[in-house]
């Protein structure tokens, strides 16, 4: 079954109840790993509401812990619990749902099982989770400046659909796109870094 129908049933079943990430992780077993990343970052890239201040460093979280996670050798997820107790609303699964396809399938018709060798290497494999938790750690940064963390959101989801596809194909891709994102960073934070000490020096010659 492909990923996108494994979250569509998922999401369908809790239409009109709210889904916990508790249940997620219950439901998703080994999976849980690229299921819940994925999930929580779905609504990063979505046009929807959130009610409470934070709640987008709430929802990186689950990426960059699950990432931790791979990257240290662990093979079932686990969350603290104000995470784990994290909810989807109804109005937010039906967001999902939504645009669920629109999203994911790009990504998923281009993923089969190849290039084996990168999935079952161990070092590629936690590589992959490292490269997971520095873009979860990206995306919840507080830039004030719009779209910055779908430039690492779409590249949780080009990795997790290769970890959990058996995609080294993807995987490769999802490395190289994390060295983008991170050039793109750090060019970011040069400039920023740069306008304050020429602002710095003006200020001083006042």
């Amino acid at each position: 079954m492909k990923l996108s129908e494994t979250i569509k049933l998922l999401l369908e079943e809790y239409t009109d109840r709210s889904l916990s990430i508790s249940t997620l992780l219950e439901r998703t077993g080994e999976k849980g790993f690229g299921v819940i990343s994925i999930i929580l970052t779905l609504p990063l890239l979505l046009p929807v509401p959130i009610p409470l201040p934070g709640i987008s460093a709430l929802f990186a979280a689950g990426p960059t812990l699950m990432g931790f996670q791979i990257a240290i050798g662990w093979h079932q997820p686990r969350l603290p619990s104000p995470i784990a107790r994290l909810e989807l609303t109804p109005k937010l699964s039906r967001e999902l749902l939504k645009n669920l396809t629109r999203i994911l399938y790009p990504i998923e018709r281009l993923s089969r099982s190849r290039l084996l060798f990168v999935r079952e290497n161990w070092m590629l494999y936690r590589l992959g989770g490292l490269c997971l938790f520095w873009n979860g750690l990206l995306m919840s940064l507080p830039l004030p400046i719009p779209f910055t963390n779908m430039f690492p959101a779409y590249t949780i989801l080009v990795l997790s659909i290769g970890v959990l596809e058996a995609d080294g194909f993807l995987m490769l891709v999802g490395f190289g796109m994390t060295i983008v994102t991170t050039l793109f960073f750090s060019s970011i934070s040069g400039a920023a870094l740069a306008f304050f000490l020429h602002l710095g020096d003006r200020l001083q010659s006042l």
